[in-house]
């Protein structure tokens, strides 16, 4: 369609058409829509992915206004997932979102999720509990991008089913304090990597399996940790 091709029509002279198609037909799960599943479902959205899955519980409160993107005062109150479609639903519309409002610890969360199909996942949770309850989902031909964020402070990592699990880089933090202190800035450049590792596991090329990339903007600095997979 023509509405494609100009809509996409940068992204193709960057990334070429195959990698276009392959968005295209592509579906990503995105858990947790708030600072930095906003980021990354919007980057998707306007990159091109064909459908988003997006997962969330909570309402849009005072204190999300200053990291989350997809929403304004005028949400106040609503629920995050519906919000979140209302706007990525409206970018361009090539884009099948499907919006639902569970929790991740929710008893019937796997059956729900059964009946979906998606080829990763975005983690991007704020709690350990939920994070290694969602890792879960991972089947042989799918991956998680992982991604976390505090103060200035973040990092990354791909998961799937061969590499270092989340519940091995975290042991022991199940109940580790929700609460936290977090500037927007880091949160926008964790989602944009967050995002970019999404495409490249997309397309065959991830960079962070067994590696966690490590962001930290008090000095600008990136570096990245080789992790070791359990035995």
């Amino acid at each position: 369609m023509k509405i494609f091709d100009d809509i996409f029509s940068r992204n193709v002279a960057f990334w070429k058409e195959k990698k276009q198609s392959i968005l295209s037909e592509s579906s990503i799960l995105v858990a947790g829509m708030g600072g930095l599943g906003c980021v990354v479902a919007e980057i998707l959205v306007r990159a091109g992915i064909g459908k988003l899955i997006i997962i969330d519980k909570k309402k849009i409160d005072k204190p999300d206004l200053n990291r989350q993107i997809l929403y304004t005062i005028d949400n106040l109150n609503q629920y995050k997932v519906e919000a979140a479609c209302r706007k990525l639903s409206s970018i361009h519309g090539l884009t099948t979102i499907i919006p639902l409002n569970i929790s991740i610890q929710a008893k019937n969360f796997y059956k729900i999720l059964t009946q979906y199909q998606f080829d990763g996942i975005a983690d991007c949770l704020d709690n350990y509990e939920s994070r290694f309850a969602l890792e879960k989902l991972l089947l042989s031909d799918t991956f998680l991008v992982h991604g976390g964020v505090q103060e200035d402070y973040g990092q990354i990592t791909t998961i799937t089913r061969e590499s270092i699990r989340l519940n091995d880089i975290y042991r022991g933090m199940e109940n580790a304090k929700n609460f936290i202190s977090i500037s927007p800035q880091i949160v926008f450049c964790i989602g944009s990597l967050m995002a970019d590792e999404i495409l490249k596991n997309l397309w065959g090329e991830p960079a962070l399996i067994n590696q966690l990339l490590v962001v930290e903007l008090s000095d600008f600095s990136f570096s990245k940790i080789k992790l070791s997979p359990l035995l």
